[in-house]
């Protein structure tokens, strides 16, 4: 053959290749679904609203409800547990700022603030004045904090170019709103250190004998390269920054901060520093660290404490020493923090768990015990009184909370002190709300209290019927209550904010099923809010979705426990027709069966669909079965004993109430859920056959791969090898026979659902003859971001049921 035959030959063949490439790309790129469903997906959530500390106003913010997969694309450094955007050198966001306003809460009349075009701020923070706002502007290069006037609806930068918010920040006021705290990278940093070529040495890890049994976290240090490139993005130093002139200083040393908080008088900080050497078995958050008191222009004055690397904590236990250091409201300087009595150690036996320590300031004295805790330290709120706040704990074996009120000034006996709070932390009918906070002039948040020995509580308030939320008064040493306000069953309102400082008026958000949330503000007059008045009037988002019907249905398992989903009929529902269904669930663990069978959703609420839910098959004809209750009740050691069999019984109950009504074919029911819901599905289709086919999102099927526990599990497989065994439903591959679609973002960073799960499990159902599909998302984590994966995800779980569970099973 001559050469010019040959070289079209070979050019034909090129063509031809290029050709099917193209072709093969079209049929398998990212795909959309119909373009009713694209439009809900694209429709901007409704702001947020953020009420401003004087009162009187509040900021309307409008954010992304999603990004672009050029987004989840930027270059970025797993390091540490954290996720690095290097060009940035911000942890990686889900979300930027598109607009912001500013709301007139008497005229209702909005003014909009000015942005850059084409900007990507964060969420704004005001003032505790309530005069100013910042927000972070991400840039690459290097982003800058910005400073606006909300009242004049102008805006300014502040800082150079050289945010370093990895481990802190973005940034912070002082309490007279006169000056930012900024964290920055250091001045004349350089490059990043490149990585070598050849490896420096292999990788060598070692144990010596101490126990160390750590969940199976994810991006973690692994080199001397990871270690160097760590110090080099996460090491700041910060400056103050007076927000009216927009000079800055120097405020401490550069190192690794990852907390400072300064005492109300803003005489002291104490600051948190992370030390060398670093783990490469547990993320920051575990890493050696020192705490240190600086002085009000950052000078060092001592270090407070030593904190070793957490590798040896045991279970759901605690570090020893010095933790979660806070200072004191109402008072100049006292240091208080929380110290383990029992080694941190749950399963120790022990008559107290924590104590509460503090120290006066100037800090020449020995620390104070404030109170001794027989749980293990929960929280602590603060209330608008010198030396008043409520301590709480928690049991993990019995899950049970209580609050005490304590006097910070003196020593509390546990037993002495008056109970405020107590139930079983998932009792959510006992749940009587959470304190209302308000930031006060001088920049600290405290609990209100109103008229000598009243304070507010603001709740979900879940009932048989549903949610409606609530805001009382309490009395906190009679108990006592007035309720000013409760939500009807008409529509959905929930307590957002107080109006103003005298507690007169508060902003409430409102919904019903034809109408989309929107903002009102209701007058307090004798104890009980007055006619809301709109604030807002945002449009339905879809049209169609007023047109949604849904239900609770309540039903009992077979051993008499109750359960309750919130049903959701087809968009073109005809009552005596019956419609392919999906269950869609997440399995959750009770100490006993009351508590698992409480109500926990809202049937008066607007039916705002978006990104991958599952509630988007309502439009293509199915019905759906929404927080489908399926609890695993028991004692936390042991109710994973019989996870199968609840979790069938659930399932069973479900379906069983669908047919009952008369919606569903029992050959045409499918099955959801994501995360541990995912690892609910793959069980419930290897052990039943119950439904039609299943789909699995970001789910964890081996758990010999998550040895030293997961969800609530708290042994380790080797305590209890059959249990981990029976609960993996990649042990019972063989036995899935029904259809299991299997999406999983190919980054995802959750400890125990990393890709691979997804990709052994398709392995072992492809060898026993079973049908399955994977689809990984190329950048997503445990849920999906970009707009790419989100419209693809719904193709495939559109494609997956309208093939097996539409049409009947034969």
């Amino acid at each position: 053959m001559g050469k010019n035959k040959l070289f079209r030959l070979l050019a034909c063949m090129l063509v031809f290749s290029l050709a099917t490439s193209t072709i093969t790309m079209a049929r398998t790129g990212y795909r959309e679904p119909a373009r009713n469903i694209t439009r809900i997906v694209d429709t901007p959530n409704p702001p947020q609203i953020s009420v401003s500390p004087a009162g009187h106003h509040a900021l309307l913010v409008e954010y992304t409800t999603q990004l672009s997969l050029e987004d989840l694309a930027e270059p970025q450094a797993k390091l540490a547990g954290i996720r690095i955007l290097t060009r940035y050198n911000i942890p990686r966001r889900s979300y930027f700022v598109q607009s912001m306003k500013l709301l007139d809460l008497a005229s209702g009349q909005t003014t909009p603030i000015e942005l850059p075009a084409g900007a990507k701020f964060g969420f704004p923070t005001w003032s505790p004045d309530g005069k100013l706002l910042a927000a972070s502007w991400y840039k690459k290069g290097g982003s800058e904090i910005w400073v606006f006037d909300p009242f004049k609806g102008t805006g300014r930068c502040i800082t150079p170019p050289r945010l370093n918010s990895v481990l802190i920040g973005p940034s912070w006021w002082s309490r007279d709103s006169r000056h930012l705290f900024v964290p920055l990278w250091p001045e004349k940093r350089g490059e990043p250190p490149e990585a070598p070529i050849i490896p420096e040495s292999p990788e060598i890890q070692e144990t010596d004998g101490k126990v160390s049994q750590v969940r199976t976290y994810q991006d973690l240090l692994q080199t001397d390269h990871d270690e160097r490139l760590f110090e080099y993005y996460a090491t700041s130093q910060v400056y103050r920054y007076d927000v009216k002139t927009g000079k800055g200083s120097k405020f401490g040393k550069p190192g690794l901060l990852s907390h400072i908080n300064t005492s109300p008088d803003e005489k002291y900080s104490i600051v948190k520093i992370l030390e060398k050497p670093f783990s490469r078995t547990v993320p920051v958050n575990l890493f050696a660290h020192r705490y240190e008191l600086w002085d009000g222009s950052g000078k060092f004055l001592k270090v407070l404490a030593q904190i070793p690397v957490g590798e040896e904590i045991p279970i759901e236990g605690v570090k020893e020493g010095m933790r979660n250091p806070f200072w004191q409201k109402m008072r100049p300087a006292t240091m208080c923090w929380i110290e383990a009595l029992d080694g941190g150690d749950p399963n120790r036996k022990a008559d107290f768990r924590d104590v509460i320590m503090a120290h006066d300031a100037p800090f020449e004295d020995s620390p104070r015990e404030v109170i001794r805790l027989p749980m293990r330290y929960s929280g602590l709120d603060h209330l608008e009184r010198e030396n008043l706040a409520l301590a709480w704990d928690y049991d993990r074996d019995t899950r049970w909370i209580k609050a005490r009120v304590i006097d910070m000034s003196r020593s509390n006996v546990a037993s002495e002190c008056q109970i405020i709070f107590s139930r079983n932390y998932y009792d959510q009918y006992q749940d009587e709300g959470s304190l209302v906070y308000r930031m006060r002039p001088d920049g600290q948040t405290v609990g209100i209290i109103e008229d000598g020995d009243w304070v507010y509580l603001e709740g979900k308030g879940a009932t048989p019927e549903g949610f409606r939320p609530f805001l009382v008064k309490m009395n906190l040493y009679t108990h006592e209550k007035i309720e000013l306000f409760r939500s009807g069953l008409e529509a959905y309102e929930s307590f957002i904010e107080f109006a103003d400082p005298q507690h007169k008026r508060i902003v409430t958000a409102r919904e019903d099923i034809e109408t989309p949330q929107n903002y009102f503000i209701r007058a307090i007059e004798e104890n009980r809010v007055g006619t809301p008045v709109a604030l807002s009037n945002f449009e339905a988002p879809a049209p169609e979705l007023k047109k949604v019907r849904k239900e609770l249905i309540k039903y009992q398992r077979n051993d008499g426990v109750p359960l309750s989903g919130t049903l959701y009929y087809p968009l073109d529902y005809k009552p005596g027709r019956r419609y392919p269904a999906i269950v869609w669930a997440y399995p959750r663990e009770y100490t006993d069966a009351a508590t698992a069978g409480q109500v926990r959703s809202a049937t008066n609420r607007y039916a705002r669909i978006s990104g991958t839910s599952i509630l988007f098959f309502v439009l293509r004809g199915y019905a759906v079965l929404d927080n489908t209750e399926i609890p695993v009740v028991g004692d936390p050691l042991t109710a994973n004993n019989n996870f199968v069999q609840q979790i069938t019984a659930g399932a069973e109950a479900a379906v069983n109430k669908l047919v009952e009504i008369g919606i569903a074919d029992r050959d045409r029911i499918g099955v959801a859920g994501h995360s541990y819901g995912a690892f609910m599905v793959a069980n419930l289709l290897a052990h039943t056959d119950l439904f039609a086919a299943g789909i699995a999102r970001s789910g964890a099927y081996n758990r010999t791969l998550t040895p030293f526990g997961f969800q609530g599990e708290r042994r380790t497989y080797w305590e209890a090898p059959e249990i981990y065994t029976q609960m993996s439903p990649f042990t019972h591959a063989n036995k899935i026979k029904e259809p299991l679609l299997m999406i999983h973002g190919a980054d995802d960073p959750n400890p125990g659902t990393f890709p691979i799960q997804t990709q052994r499990m398709l392995g072992a159902i492809k060898g026993h003859g079973g049908t399955a599909r994977m689809v990984v998302l190329p950048y997503e984590g445990h849920s999906y971001e970009a707009r790419e994966s989100i419209l693809h995800a719904l193709a495939e779980m559109f494609d997956w049921f309208d093939k097996y569970v539409k049409i009947r099973r034969k």
